[in-house]
């Protein structure tokens, strides 16, 4: 099993963490971590982690949706600052809402689990998931451990976890990031609890997800969604590096399509075009913690208030297929 990975970023201030699901199989880390880019050529597919729990999955549209309206993006779901636990979630389940994803459900004890991690990280005054036996507020060693002492054992669950000045500002921060949406926007996440903590002028976000594998789910879920509008840029700052080392920041804002059923995804080709018809360089983000993904992140920022298209050409359990639709930026 892969440990707990902690990973930090800065962002105005701010510092982020993430652990992946609970059941991940260890495979060629270093080729994961490397990034690459490619403009116009197709980038290669990433060997890595198995998906976890593996369940049939439906079959694959290979048809791309026709356009729809522009439907919100991160940031048109609203700026008010709040560290309810309520208000926290209403935001990660607008950002659902927006990439067609349904909403996850809120539990007493994963929001418990949530508070709890929250209270201990900022009484440390630190950032991660694992918790000491005997330090002040423990409540578990690991976010299975956590849930287990709340009395929701044998969960498949990840963590995500962010310190800045707000709860809600962290959840929106957190989306961003294309290893964190990845849990925060899976077609099969089904709850969610989050928590924030304010203690000795420390501060902590984190938001627990729980996954089911075993029921019904969308097909796939893509962010931006067809025909929404996102920021234009992104500051590329995430740990692990979902860019090449050396990379210049800013950056585009990331694209992603995730898959339901725990399938594996190989990427084939994949182009991001702009009105013109010329392809924009793009990195491909390696897959590390799971395979039923494909993302990529456009080299540089993006035109404003411009309409761009990609098409992901992938192989979906063995079933190839393409994924192609469009997307609007900000003016």
């Amino acid at each position: 099993m892969l440990p707990s990975m902690k990973m930090r970023a800065m962002d105005r201030g701010k510092i982020i963490t993430i652990a992946p699901f609970a059941v991940v199989a260890i495979l060629a880390i270093v080729v994961a971590l490397g990034g690459y880019l490619v403009s116009p050529p197709a980038p290669r597919s990433a060997e890595q982690s198995a998906s976890p729990a593996a369940s049939p999955g439906a079959r694959a549209s290979s048809t791309p949706e026709p356009t729809q309206a522009p439907s919100p993006g991160p940031a048109a779901t609203g700026t008010a600052q709040s560290n309810d636990a309520v208000e926290m979630l209403r935001v990660h389940n607008d950002l659902r809402t927006a990439v067609k994803a349904p909403a996850v459900r809120s539990d007493d004890r994963v929001t418990a689990a949530a508070q709890h991690h929250a209270d201990y990280l900022a009484r440390a005054g630190a950032i991660g998931h694992d918790e000491s036996p005997g330090g002040a507020g423990f409540t578990g060693a690991t976010v299975q451990d956590r849930l287990a002492a709340q009395g929701f054992a044998g969960a498949t669950a990840s963590e995500v976890a962010a310190s800045s000045g707000s709860g809600t500002e962290d959840v929106r921060f957190l989306w961003d990031l294309p290893y964190h949406r990845l849990g925060l926007m899976h077609p099969h996440a089904a709850i969610a609890g989050w928590g924030h903590a304010e203690i000795g002028g420390h501060t902590a976000t984190v938001g627990v997800l729980v996954f089911d594998f075993g029921a019904p789910a969308p097909d796939r879920v893509r962010s931006p969604a067809p025909g929404q509008r996102v920021s234009a840029s992104w500051d590329g700052a995430e740990s692990p590096d979902p860019l090449p080392t050396g990379a210049a920041r800013p950056v585009g804002y990331p694209v992603m399509v995730v898959y339901a059923n725990a399938r594996a995804v190989d990427v084939r080709s994949v182009t991001l075009t702009d009105p013109a018809g010329s392809a924009v360089a793009i990195f491909a983000v390696p897959q590390i913690y799971e395979r039923d993904y494909a993302a990529i992140v456009p080299a540089a920022p993006l035109a404003t208030g411009t309409r761009y298209r990609v098409r992901f050409e992938l192989s979906v359990a063995g079933t190839e297929l393409v994924d192609e639709w469009e997307f609007e930026t900000e003016r």
